[in-house]
């Protein structure tokens, strides 16, 4: 009798996934416009809109983007990924990111020894849904497309995903409790 084994395919956020690019957002869109709000009172995930264009804030996270390689990843974040590893995952790094900072991506993770199978840049992570089990992500949206697909999700506990109907934590090693569990 043949047994054919499915592997776990999990889809990884990186920013406010696996480290907190908030901050570093929120200092950015400061240079622009001294009056945005600081990221903990962020509720709504379009927060931006009453203090910038879509240009400069598009532009503003693509900068973020490219400059990558000098931030540095939560202290947990190699332990989660290798502990997915190790759990039978398949990973794939998504993020909402322009083509051109594929490189600039993937010497981060490499220089951060974050372990992934593949990576996925583009503006619809969706796409991927139906080869996954699980989604960590910070975004509504993202977390509400894959709880209306029948994936479950999860993510890091921020002031714009708190009382949804999916679940949020407060570290990557809680997560990976809860996974394991």
């Amino acid at each position: 009798m043949l047994y054919i084994t499915l592997m776990k395919r999990i889809i990884v956020d990186i920013d406010n996934t696996l480290w907190h690019f908030a901050p570093v957002l929120y200092e950015r869109m400061r240079i622009l416009n001294p009056y945005v709000l600081e990221p903990s009172k962020w509720y709504d995930f379009n927060f931006w809109r009453p203090y910038l264009n879509p240009k400069d804030f598009f532009e503003i996270i693509n900068s973020i983007h490219t400059d990558q390689e000098i931030f540095t990843p939560y202290p947990d974040a190699r332990l989660f990924l290798s502990s997915l590893k190790d759990m039978g995952y398949h990973i794939t790094i998504a993020s909402h990111r322009e083509k051109d900072t594929l490189n600039p991506t993937m010497n981060w993770l490499n220089k951060h020894h974050l372990i992934y199978d593949d990576i996925h840049l583009s503006y619809d992570k969706s796409v991927l849904f139906d080869k996954c089990t699980s989604v960590i992500d910070d975004s509504p949206i993202i977390l509400d497309k894959a709880a209306r697909s029948g994936i479950k999700g999860y993510g890091l506990k921020m002031p714009w995903n708190e009382n949804r109907d999916y679940q949020v934590f407060d570290t990557l090693t809680d997560i990976l409790y809860y996974l394991k569990a």
